[in-house]
């Protein structure tokens, strides 16, 4: 089952124009990263503010008073809307938005690779380079494991799919031989 990320979506894309404006969108996904962690539902922070014992009012003036001396304003605030519209629950998917908004803005392109066995460093460098030289672009890479592939790669990058498996070799001749008729 796939996640509905549309609201994740719009809270990054806002974060996103708000410190572009402010020429400070770097510092701001730092931040973000640095705070993965902290407000991650099984840490303590992230249990004190889901905890529904504790005032909303007092919440809030934990957050702002702790985050506004270690992270930008901005980001403080952003936060703190996340905690009053409930949304911190979002707070992982919208920070990966926000970093692609931010790559996409380097002109970094990301690029997921999944193999049948674990990709070797030279073979994660090959595959990484020709993937730069064919899309023109800078590629982050991400690569995962899926043994169903039987052999090969399957690459994606945005929508674009490209499929070197030897599953899709093998369903593509179970196809044909499906349409011959003898």
């Amino acid at each position: 089952m796939m996640k509905d990320t549309t609201v994740a979506e719009r809270y990054a894309r806002a974060l996103f124009m708000i410190t572009e404006r402010r020429g400070e969108t770097r510092k701001a996904l730092e931040d973000l990263e640095g705070l993965r962690g902290v407000l991650d539902p099984a840490s303590t922070v992230g249990r004190l503010l889901a905890a529904p014992l504790v005032s909303l009012a007092d919440k809030r003036a934990t957050v702002l008073k702790v985050l506004e001396q270690r992270v930008l304003r901005s980001v403080a605030l952003f936060v703190d809307l996340l905690l009053r519209k409930k949304r911190l629950g979002e707070f992982e998917t919208i920070v990966t938005r926000f970093e692609g908004l931010v790559e996409r803005a380097m002109g970094i392109e990301r690029a997921q690779v999944v193999s049948a066995v674990p990709l070797t460093d030279s073979e994660r460098k090959r595959i990484h380079a020709e993937l730069e030289r064919s899309t023109g672009k800078s590629i982050k890479l991400a690569a995962s494991v899926d043994p169903r592939l039987v052999g090969g790669a399957l690459a994606r990058i945005g929508d674009h799919v490209m499929d070197r498996s030897v599953r899709s070799l093998l369903d593509a001749i179970e196809q044909r031989l499906l349409e011959t008729s003898v």
